[in-house]
C-alpha cells in the first residue's frame, strides 16, 4: 500500500470518531441510547473498518462493540470527588480493555499503544474531575481522546 494511501485511512476512522463523540455527547443530553448504542456502534466500526482495509481483522475485535456499549452506558458524574475518580477509573478500565483485545489480535507492536492508552485515560480522568470545559464539549472531548487511541490501533500491523 502506498503512504499516500495509508496515510489518507485514518480520515475514514476520524470522521467516525468524531461522530461517535458528538453521539456519545448528545447522549449525555438526552436519549441515553444515542452513546450507549450508536455512538459505540459507530466507533466500533471506525476501528472495525479500519482493520478490514489494513487487512488485520479477525473475528475476536467484534468484541470491542460490547465493551464500548459497557464503557459508554457507565455513569461517571457525582459531587464527591474520589466517587468520580472512582467511577471514571472504572470507564477508563473498560476503554483499556477493548484496547487489550485490539492489542491482542493485532499483535507485535500494538502493545506498545497501551501507555498512550493509559495515558489517554488518566487525562479524561482529570478533566472530570477539575471540570475544566462545560460538559457537552468536555463529553465530546473526552470521547474523542478515547476514539484517537482506539482508531490507531489498526495501523500498527501496517508498518
Amino acid at each position: 500500500m502506498n503512504e499516500t494511501l495509508l496515510g489518507s485511512i485514518p480520515i475514514i476512522g476520524s470522521i467516525l470518531a468524531i461522530l461517535a463523540s458528538w453521539l456519545y455527547m448528545l447522549g449525555g443530553r438526552t436519549s441515553k441510547w444515542k452513546r450507549r448504542f450508536v455512538g459505540s456502534l459507530v466507533l466500533s466500526l471506525a476501528v472495525l473498518i479500519e482493520t478490514l482495509i489494513l487487512k488485520n481483522f479477525q473475528l475476536l475485535q467484534l468484541l470491542i462493540y460490547p465493551l464500548i456499549v459497557l464503557q459508554f452506558s457507565l455513569g461517571y458524574g457525582s459531587n464527591i470527588t474520589s466517587k468520580k475518580i472512582i467511577r471514571r477509573s472504572i470507564v477508563v478500565a473498560c476503554a483499556l480493555i477493548s484496547s487489550a483485545v485490539l492489542a491482542y489480535t493485532i499483535g507485535g507492536k500494538a502493545w506498545l499503544l497501551l501507555p498512550v492508552d493509559i495515558l489517554l485515560g488518566i487525562a479524561t480522568i482529570w478533566l472530570g474531575i477539575k471540570s475544566i470545559l462545560p460538559a457537552a464539549p468536555e463529553e465530546f472531548f473526552i470521547c474523542m481522546l478515547f476514539a484517537i487511541s482506539k482508531i490507531m490501533y489498526p495501523f500498527v500491523g501496517a508498518i
